[in-house]
């Protein structure tokens, strides 16, 4: 059985009662018109077809004496589908506020580690029509971008084909991969030899690295540089989730009036709005505000893979400029500046440097481990790319694709974006607590959006 990589296996020990470390997917179907009353009765008999499982989805982490206390992927060949995927009737009168606090509270629950790090619920009972697929995959297992080839890879742009499949079901045009190979003690030193060749080699980038994100003229914001905030603080088990989705039209004629990119205005998005409800709880820092921002190694392959593998740079997010224009003009400063460094780095070199951007995130989240005075940054705020066309689920219309995502210990907030179809929706993830009337981000969002369409060129 193959050892769970150290990249992976952060998020099993990281993991705890108030900060489970996984992701769910909320997906809204819309039903055609001519759907049988047997269609949800149909889908599910093919959700829990045990023999279809993909690989991926049968691990389960295991540690023993023989693993010296470290984890490692053993293979369930016994699965119970009905303890994974389970329909649920939403209480009336039905609405996405019912469906939002279902989510909130599927999310707060963390995965038993008895059997394979996911689950599923098939969500009924919506006033107007549609149906809900709600997907629970521990972060140990996939990346974001990963999550999201697995969950899109089984549907249609088809609305007529049929056979279509969930996340976690094989499809008929699918080879199954592999799993990561075994790591053996010997296979372990060859790997680290040649991890440490290519940081050697990469040398000379990773001291300019250094020097962008420490030095005097530094553009990029250094490690534990953020102020504190509301958001940094330990969190309750308690969760809640708000989602919407803008046209991704708005947001290029924005990026091409200003000389800057669609993610980034995305980004200055969040900025104002972190700002404006920031301004209203009265806990607005002097000092900007840092975003760690994932970046994927592969972000815009179709083949659905295992494991993380992406880095992570440090973003300004400008929250103390009550300018939207000017706003912008840092954070693409910012981000280009980023990805210029990350450019010059190989996927090994790229990760160090990660650990460097991350600070004490992973250790924050370590039982017993102390607050940092300062943290390592104040949120993350990732985004994940998708597909340009609608998708179906036989013949069920995908209307709404939301990310929910990871809430620990010191980011008591989460802002993850997908883009689909002619959209992207903006996943917002929060401690219930420590983030009060956290759907109000919404409200700000479109204002920030609105605000940076009056930008001038």
């Amino acid at each position: 059985m193959p050892l769970v990589p150290i990249t992976d296996a952060m998020y099993l020990w990281g993991e705890s009662g108030t900060g489970p470390s996984h992701v769910v997917a909320l997906q809204i179907f819309q039903t055609p018109d001519d759907a049988e009353p047997a269609l949800l009765d149909e889908l599910y008999d093919r959700m829990t077809d045990v023999t279809q499982l993909k690989p991926a989805f049968r691990r389960r982490p295991h540690r023993s004496v023989w693993t010296a206390g470290q984890f490692e992927w053993a293979q369930d060949d016994h699965v119970d589908l009905t303890l994974h995927v389970r329909r649920r009737g939403l209480p009336r009168p039905g609405r996405i506020r019912e469906l939002l606090e279902y989510v909130s509270d599927f999310h707060q629950t963390p995965l038993p580690r008895d059997r394979p790090l996911w689950e599923a619920r098939l969500v009924e009972g919506l006033d107007d029509g549609r149906f809900a697929l709600l997907t629970k995959m521990h972060h140990s297992l996939f990346d974001g971008v990963n999550m999201g080839r697995h969950l899109l890879g089984g549907l249609s742009a088809d609305p007529s084909a049929r056979a279509c499949t969930a996340p976690w079901i094989t499809t008929d045009a699918e080879t199954p991969r592999p799993t990561r190979r075994s790591i053996g003690p010997t296979q372990l030193i060859t790997d680290t030899i040649s991890a440490a060749g290519r940081i050697t080699r990469s040398a000379p980038a990773l001291a300019s690295a250094g020097a962008d994100m420490f030095g005097p003229a530094r553009e990029t914001p250094a490690p534990f540089s953020a102020p504190p905030s509301m958001f940094n603080v330990r969190v309750s088990a308690a969760r809640r989730f708000a989602g919407d989705a803008w046209s991704k039209q708005r947001l290029r004629d924005v990026a091409e009036r200003t000389g800057t990119t669609s993610n980034d205005v995305a980004v200055a998005m969040c900025s104002g709005a972190l700002r404006t409800y920031l301004v209203e709880q009265q806990a607005l820092p002097d000092r900007s505000l840092v975003a760690m921002v994932p970046i994927a190694f592969d972000p815009y392959s179709r083949s659905a893979g295992e494991g993380n593998a992406w880095a992570a740079v440090l973003c300004d997010l400008a929250t103390d400029e009550p300018d939207p224009g000017a706003r912008l003009d840092r954070i693409h400063a910012s981000t280009s500046r980023s990805k210029t460094m990350m450019s010059r780095l190989d996927q090994v070199s790229a990760t160090a440097v990660s650990a460097l951007a991350m600070g004490g995130a992973i250790l924050n989240v370590l039982p017993g481990v102390p607050d940092p005075v300062r943290p390592p940054f104040n949120l993350i705020i990732s985004s994940v790319p998708a597909v340009p066309e609608r998708l179906y689920l036989d013949g069920c219309e995908l209307t709404d694709n939301y990310p929910v995502s990871v809430v620990v210990d010191g980011q008591a907030l989460n802002i993850t974006m997908v883009s689909y179809a002619a959209e992207i929706a903006f996943g917002i993830s929060g401690c219930r607590r420590s983030v009060p009337h956290l759907q109000r981000l919404l409200v700000h969002l479109d204002d920030a959006l609105s605000a940076l369409e009056s930008v001038p060129a």
